[in-house]
């Protein structure tokens, strides 16, 4: 049996997918290219309809005209969401027709193909050995934080240009000198808030709880979910205190009806931080200048970090950008390393976020501590302070987490916000809440893995 076939085999086993109903929308995958005499075509499994670097397509293949060529196969345009695009992309690496090079998405949260399970079920290739033996890359020449919060039992099976820090910041005064809290820690903290504060708000136009609860799920989704045995626990004291916590939490806020605009009431939302009524802010640091904000709004502040009492700095990494994969069954797998390494490699456009390749980031680093640094696409002309080296080793030090968004199913994510939902109106109790929650998570997972 060859190893698409057996891979085939351990897929259909786990994974079922109503592939009559995709089926009738197979125009997206096509039939097999017709191969190059001269030379081997390798696919690439578009899903998202920004997922394609045409100039960096366009280049590869210029320079390897007859040796090596990439054709796009396009999954991302048979519904409205995209979604059996994706159903008819699992369905044809279930039947053995696997794509060389996959996207997974483009989605900053998450991936919109199941990561992990691709990884577990042994369809993606451990992309580590050909970072290391790169020569023009190597270990060395990436910043492994973020990579190594993607990996998968060890192995590494997707790469990005860039990434983002996210946890809750405080006032050092409020919150003390610390990484790591409980949600009672939390709520002893509020305690010392004058009247008419806050623990949370934003001045987003989304719902507060729904985003918080999520923030929970991207970098802690392991501390009530085991996958090896899959066994929930959303009844245990973590989650049970964590629901609790966000059901405390406005989920709408009230502004003067002079700030109508999403500006204006940002900088309200400012001017309650600097006037002590926000306790925390759901940070997510894209340029380390970020901290630099947080510490002007909120005092001297702190990175406490989401409130998961397990002893870890609270704090989780999303990869930003596109997400490339390659196949465990790949056809040239020298050839697609040579194209999905462009993630890690230096651009003309600096990646939106920390850089993972280490030579641009240390040039963002040095910029930090630059006095009048303007970040870039920052059309405001607010100029910043520059950094001081021991707050950009500060942050640096938050990047030291084992915890990515990418490693949770979306499906998960969606379930579990629509079961809290209903607890967070009032129209379903926290123990109801929590055994629905083991009950739908818990036959998602023995359905799908």
């Amino acid at each position: 049996m060859t190893a698409a076939k057996r891979l085939a085999a351990l897929f259909l086993s786990s994974f079922v997918i109503p592939i009559l109903l995709v089926l009738s929308a197979c125009s997206a995958g096509g039939e097999n290219p017709t191969q190059d005499p001269g030379g081997t075509t390798l696919i690439y499994a578009q899903i998202s309809e920004d997922g394609v670097d045409r100039e960096w397509l366009e280049k590869f293949n210029s320079e390897h005209e007859g040796e090596i060529q990439i054709e796009v196969r396009d999954y991302s345009q048979t519904s409205e969401h995209g979604e059996q695009g994706i159903n008819l992309l699992m369905t044809e690496i279930a039947a053995g027709k696997i794509p060389d090079i996959i996207e997974l998405g483009t989605s900053g949260e998450t991936t919109e193909l199941p990561y992990r399970k691709l990884a577990e079920q042994g369809f993606l290739e451990d992309l580590w050995p050909y970072i290391e033996n790169d020569m023009g890359l190597g270990r060395v020449g990436v910043i492994e934080a973020p990579l190594k919060a993607a990996e998968v039992d060890g192995g590494l099976y997707t790469v990005f240009e860039g990434f983002r820090l996210h946890t809750l910041t405080g006032a050092k005064a409020v919150v003390g000198d610390r990484t790591g809290w409980t949600v009672e820690d939390l709520l002893e903290a509020f305690e010392t808030m004058p009247d008419g504060a806050v623990i949370l708000e934003t001045y987003e136009d989304y719902s507060v709880q729904q985003h918080l609860l999520a923030s929970f799920l991207y970098g802690f989704s392991d501390l009530f979910i085991d996958l090896e045995s899959r066994q929930c626990y959303f009844d245990g004291e973590t989650f049970c205190s964590i629901l609790d916590l966000v059901k405390r939490v406005p989920d709408e806020c009230s502004w003067h009806p002079y700030y109508t605009s999403l500006e204006d009431r940002k900088y309200e939302y400012q001017d309650r931080q600097m006037d002590g009524l926000v306790m925390l802010d759901d940070t997510s640091f894209t340029y380390y200048n970020d901290f630099w904000l947080a510490d002007f709004y909120l005092g001297e502040a702190t990175c406490i970090g989401y409130p998961v009492g397990d002893g870890s700095p609270g704090a989780y990494i999303e990869p930003r950008g596109i997400k490339l994969a390659m196949s465990s069954t790949c056809a040239d797998k020298d050839a697609a390393w040579q194209y999905i390494r462009w993630e890690l490699c230096p651009k003309p456009d600096e990646a939106w976020g920390f850089p993972v390749n280490k030579k641009l980031h240390s040039r963002v680093r040095a910029r930090a501590v630059v006095a009048h640094n303007v970040l870039p696409g920052d059309t405001s002309y607010f100029f910043y302070d520059p950094m001081t080296k021991e707050e950009v080793e500060y942050v640096t030090s938050l990047f030291d987490t084992n915890r990515s968004s990418i490693l949770l199913d979306k499906e998960v994510r969606d379930i579990v916000l629509d079961t809290a939902g209903a607890y967070f109106a009032g129209d379903r109790d926290l123990e109801q809440t929590v055994q629905m929650l083991n009950d739908r998570v818990g036959l998602y997972l023995n359905e799908q893995m």
